[in-house]
């Protein structure tokens, strides 16, 4: 869908809508928009050169978009954000946790000097020297 754009940035919030993971780009749809769908967008990761971060998104997922002039085209995915209907899993300003669907939580609480690891299946732990102190 082509709409007349004007120039500059605009932000917009919305919801996943198809995700394709091989090429880290998604679909979003935009409630203030009557529930139309963007193009394909690029979502934004901290590095994708020597140092790589690979997340992904579910469908569904509130995120943030900046999009280019007022079309639906053009733009990235930002990131997702928490609202009333989902809330973070901690809130604790010291602690940094990834929960995964499964159960999994990898958590740093940095005021304790703790890392905590809780799986939900196996653990594989691979390198040539592995020191447990």
């Amino acid at each position: 869908m082509t709409e007349q754009t004007e120039p500059g940035l605009h932000g917009r919030f919305g919801y996943v809508s198809d995700y394709d993971p091989a090429r880290h780009m998604a679909r979003v749809k935009f409630p203030d928009k009557g529930d139309v769908v963007s193009g394909w967008l690029p979502v934004i990761v901290p590095n994708t050169k020597r140092n790589k971060d690979e997340y992904h998104l579910d469908i569904d997922e509130h995120v943030f978009c900046c999009m280019m002039g007022n079309g639906l085209e053009m733009g990235v995915v930002m990131g997702s954000i928490y609202d009333d209907s989902n809330r973070p899993p901690v809130a604790d300003r010291d602690i940094r946790i990834t929960t995964f669907a499964d159960g999994t939580k990898i958590s740093v609480d940095r005021k304790n000097h703790l890392v905590t690891v809780h799986s939900a299946g196996n653990v594989d732990v691979d390198g040539t020297r592995i020191d447990l102190n």
